[in-house]
């Protein structure tokens, strides 16, 4: 490989960079399981997931639930933060669910646009793990009956494309390098 083709490579992966890190800047993905573990009376047969993306351009959240099962029609919906141990506990109301659906199964999707020190405090405790999604019902489970803390979601094959293609860029110049070296 000539010195014209190495610095195109180069060029390539340098401005593949850039248009890569403002998309996974801005955006955050955190994903949950929702079940009865954690919650006050541990027995509901309820279950669903959860979605939260954090734009902290825009400030706001970008909430999706499913939910199946629920013992009565659901009372509330809000994600609570921030926990003292991550993953474990039970803390205040951070972002309530308005118009949350009162049925035993379904689905929820809204975005809140949130003000910045609001924003910056959900984001933080939600990436440390302190954060969780829980969904009430009136009677038995008035305390929460399905709940799950939120984690990092997977990347997407696009994000794994991207690096590959960039530790091949890298691996290429290298041997070039070590070619004209020799």
């Amino acid at each position: 490989m000539n010195t014209s083709s190495l610095r195109a490579a180069s060029a390539i992966a340098a401005l593949s960079a850039v248009f890569a890190f403002p998309a996974s800047a801005a955006v955050t993905s955190f994903s949950a399981m929702l079940s009865n573990v954690g919650e006050p009376v541990a027995t509901s047969p309820a279950t669903g997931s959860a979605t939260v993306e954090l734009d902290d351009v825009a400030l706001t959240i970008d909430v999706l639930i499913n939910f199946v099962n629920l013992t009565a029609n659901a009372s509330a919906g809000h994600i609570h933060c921030c926990t003292a141990v991550a993953g474990a506990g039970s803390v205040g109301v951070a972002q309530g669910f308005t118009d949350f659906p009162s049925v035993t199964s379904g689905t929820y999707a809204k975005v809140f646009t949130l003000d910045a020190a609001k924003f910056a405090s959900l984001a933080t405790g939600i990436a440390a793990g302190k954060a969780y999604v829980n969904i009430h019902s009136p009677g038995l489970y008035a305390g929460g009956e399905i709940r799950g803390f939120l984690t990092a979601a997977v990347p997407e094959p696009e994000t794994y494309a991207l690096m590959l293609a960039g530790l091949g860029l890298i691996g290429t110049a290298t041997r070039a390098r070590r070619a004209q070296s020799a």
